[in-house]
């Protein structure tokens, strides 16, 4: 009986890594890999809201807006859609952080930014969007590892990493982000958003 156990975990850990391995050699395929490596890390690091776009399932829309950045806490959050918000909250109902922006837009998933080097590409320093920091995010979110680099000016590629099993993270798309210094306010309200949560 024991046996029979340990010959099927191993199995599992064996198409775990197999998959994730196949998933990872794809996704790091795309032109997008090779402008992220030719990429650097953002000087100023990002502030305030960043309108994204993911690069993930085909490029197929998602009920994601972007990110929101506070460079002096070294903070950040994820922004959805009204759909996206009921999505999430079907997933995470004891998530404590979800609150509602003066667009209707919901903010969730916060993650601490610290400056790395790739977990895949290792000559390359990146902003690591780190959601295992923020204890209070889920346990699908904790395993997400995003990082991000300047491909030129205002405009930022990142790649998303999921922690599968300890020490392995497949990657698994991209997702872009554009600067705009006019909606800076929304990462100046982050902190009082932090306090009040």
């Amino acid at each position: 009986m024991l046996l029979n156990i340990l010959l099927s975990l191993t199995a599992v850990v064996a198409a775990i890594l197999i998959l994730g391995s196949l998933v990872t050699f794809l996704v790091e395929r795309s032109h997008y890999h090779q402008t992220f490596v030719q990429g650097r890390v953002p000087n100023p690091l990002p502030q305030g809201f960043h309108p994204g776009k993911a690069h993930v399932l085909l490029d197929k829309q998602v009920p994601w807006l972007g990110k929101s950045f506070d460079r002096g806490q070294q903070l950040g959050f994820n922004i959805f859609t009204p759909l996206g918000a009921k999505i999430l909250k079907i997933a995470s109902p004891f998530y404590p952080k979800f609150t509602v922006n003066e667009e209707g837009n919901t903010r969730a998933y916060y993650f601490k930014t610290w400056v790395g080097k790739g977990k895949k590409d290792t000559s390359v320093d990146v902003l690591k969007l780190d959601y295992a920091a923020m204890r209070e995010n889920p346990l699908f979110i904790r395993i997400i590892l995003d990082e991000v680099v300047e491909i030129a000016p205002q405009q930022y590629l990142g790649k998303i990493h999921v922690k599968l099993l300890p020490g392995f993270f497949v990657t698994i798309g991209y997702f872009g982000l554009t600067e705009q210094p006019q909606e800076a306010t929304v990462g100046a309200r982050l902190h009082d958003n932090l306090l009040s949560t």
